[in-house]
């Protein structure tokens, strides 16, 4: 079973590792969407900057500013909502805190039809990937298709 996290707008599938605005996947690299999970699954309680680090970069010695840059992304993304830049809060020299909309968690199967399609469970690949995706004539001149 996969878990959904869902807040505001907001839905996270866990297991494919996709943050979604709606049906709309957004832009997030993993490591982003790792802290992302990690401080939804503990809403409201502190997390340690050691604990982050070790959920985005398992076994890697980091520097902190990797950690402040990935947040810094997240922040962006909640920014286009109201009052969304403080949904993340920074505990100085301690963490970070999640204190956003109430975080909901349902697993898939829990979950409609809808929501399915919504987020679908996708295996993470080994090596960088490039998605193509169609574009759409947005000028109406025929020639442009």
């Amino acid at each position: 079973m996969t878990a959904i996290y869902t807040f505001g707008p907001f839905s996270l599938d866990a297991a494919a590792g996709i943050l979604f605005r709606g049906a709309e996947p957004v832009a997030l690299g993993q490591r982003a969407v790792a802290l992302l999970r990690m401080l939804v699954e503990g809403a409201g309680t502190p997390i340690s900057k050691d604990a982050l680090i070790e959920s985005a970069w398992p076994g890697l010695a980091i520097e902190e500013s990797n950690l402040t840059v990935q947040i810094a992304a997240l922040r962006r993304v909640f920014a286009e909502e109201p009052d969304g830049e403080n949904w993340i809060e920074t505990l100085p020299r301690r963490g970070y805190r999640y204190v956003g909309p109430a975080v909901a968690k349902k697993h898939r199967s829990e979950g409609t039809a809808a929501d399915a399609q919504l987020a679908p469970a996708l295996a993470l690949p080994d090596k960088p990937s490039l998605a193509v995706l169609p574009f759409t004539n947005m000028s109406g001149d025929p020639e442009q298709e």
